[in-house]
């Protein structure tokens, strides 16, 4: 046998190094090909009719613009997202270059994870584009804080993870119809999302992105907790590589064993990164103003922001507001002038008034304490926010204050309180004859300021009313109570509190 007869040993081949220089010019390539730029006019058009004009009706409040990016514009964006990424996943299938980009020197999987960067990185840019506007225009407004950027790069995250999953549907199931598909999905995932698909109540549902939302009164009058954010950061992109991972081992990835080894790897780091994130979270447990894991948590992150108040005379009464609400500062100071005007120099009356995080109230809009005798109250929504009127914004600062003054009957009747909060109301049972009193007192006392309760109980309590609801009994007494002449109402207040305070006065015994 001659060396010209001998058989050819055969050799698996090789894929070589590709150069930096040629994946960069791939990548360009594929973002000057990609559909996602096509997007652009829709989303700019579905930006401005949601997401900026739902930021734009909140104040200038960094926590309250960063709950828009999250739940309004976030979640515009994944459908979309997810469509583009299925539809450039199933481009070669669709356009019938399977066997020709297969026969290439360059590993298909290789080829895959430069097409997803690509649609992944115009969806982000498109996002953080967005973002800008709305942070943009914050900063030209509000007075106070800083942005908070953490919601943000969990954004970023989940749009990773949705085009992963999106191009993974489109290579493993290339057809017309996965792109629509896969958008609708998302669509509908967006709606639900991942904590009502585990259970709002289970604690992993804190994996969910729309948990990232800042809390009330973040970077206001506390600091942003990033324990949550964090593992919510090491879950999707745990999901993502894993995801990307998977591709590799898919049977048209080639790129022999070596890259099969590579892929492997990824998706067991992915996979144990995100287990890791579960784990994480099944530590954590509810700070004073924020979600913590022990693990990651900052002690320092704890502590309140430092700020001056500003502040108003209202009759001789300084009104304060954290600097972030000083444009709220005259509506305010009006809401509390007339209730002051009934209430000045009864035994009780507060002789300053502040406001106070949310947070820092327990079961009611305002607390009085002292001495010096200080009402402490939560900012309620601002007028023009979640549906808010001029009236409803006075009115909730007034029951405040006249549920304070004459101490509400909240804490007895397990209530949940604050400013703002919407609830069913306390369990329906017999009102004592001392708290109808005291319920007749109050509404009477508002009255006379011209604000008058609402009838319908979830609209009562959005107000921040304690106790149960007032009975037709009480509303009479109210009525009458508020006709009556104010050197009268004022004279009985004055001898007669300390007995109303302490439960000795029934409703036949008001005036």
């Amino acid at each position: 046998m001659t060396v010209a007869e001998a058989p050819v040993r055969p050799r698996a081949p090789r894929a070589g190094h590709p150069s930096p220089m040629s994946v960069w010019r791939l990548l360009w390539l594929e973002l000057r090909r990609n559909a996602m730029p096509w997007m652009f006019p829709l989303l700019a058009a579905l930006f401005v009719f949601d997401p900026y004009r739902t930021a734009m009706s909140y104040p200038p409040l960094w926590d309250l613009r960063a709950s828009v990016v999250v739940n309004k514009l976030l979640p515009d964006f994944v459908a979309f997202v997810a469509g583009v990424a299925a539809w450039m996943g199933s481009r070669d299938s669709r356009r019938h270059t399977a066997d020709l980009v297969t026969a290439t020197a360059r590993p298909r999987w290789a080829a895959w994870l430069v097409t997803w960067a690509a649609t992944a990185i115009w969806a982000v840019i498109l996002y953080l584009c967005g973002v800008a506007v709305i942070y943009g225009v914050t900063a030209t407004q509000a007075t106070w804080g800083h942005p908070l950027w953490w919601p943000v790069a969990v954004g970023c995250a989940e749009l990773a993870v949705i085009s992963a999953l999106g191009f993974a549907a489109g290579t493993f199931f290339p057809g017309r119809f996965t792109a629509p598909l896969a958008a609708v999905a998302a669509f509908f995932l967006s709606l639900e999302g991942f904590d009502n698909a585990v259970g709002r109540s289970s604690v992993y549902a804190l994996l969910s992105p729309t948990t990232s939302v800042p809390g009330d009164d973040i970077g206001v009058f506390y600091h942003y907790v990033p324990d949550l954010a964090i593992a919510q950061l090491m879950f999707l992109t745990g999901l993502t590589v894993a995801l990307l991972g998977v591709l590799g081992l898919a049977r048209g990835a080639e790129g022999g064993l070596r890259l099969r080894r590579a892929a492997v790897v990824l998706t067991v780091a992915g996979v144990a990164a995100a287990g890791t994130a579960v784990g994480l979270v099944g530590t954590a447990r509810e700070g004073k103003a924020s979600v913590t894991i022990p693990a990651l948590h900052d002690a320092a992150n704890d502590r309140l922001i430092a700020f001056t108040p500003v502040c108003r005379p209202a009759g001789g009464v300084p009104v304060c507001v954290h600097p972030a609400y000083r444009a709220y500062l005259s509506q305010v100071k009006a809401a509390f002038t007339l209730v002051l005007r009934e209430i000045s120099g009864l035994p009780g009356a507060p002789a300053r008034i502040t406001e106070v995080g949310d947070v820092g109230l327990s079961t009611t809009p305002g607390t009085i304490s002292g001495p010096p005798t200080e009402l402490s109250f939560g900012m309620p929504p601002t007028v023009g926010s979640f549906g808010q009127t001029k009236s409803g914004f006075a009115g909730s600062l007034q029951v405040a204050l006249v549920t304070a003054f004459i101490p509400g009957d909240g804490a007895a009747s397990g209530k949940p309180g604050g400013s703002g909060s919407a609830g069913s109301g306390p369990p329906p049972g017999a009102v004592p004859p001392a708290v109808q009193a005291r319920q007749a007192v109050q509404e009477g006392l508002l009255k006379t300021v011209g604000f008058r309760l609402p009838a319908q109980p979830p609209q009562l309590y959005a107000y921040g009313w304690p106790g149960a609801l007032p009975t037709p009994q009480v509303h009479a007494a109210a009525e009458r109570f508020a006709a009556l002449p104010a050197a009268t109402r004022r004279a009985w207040l004055a001898a007669h509190l300390a007995a109303l305070r302490a439960g000795h006065i029934t409703l036949a015994q008001l005036p």
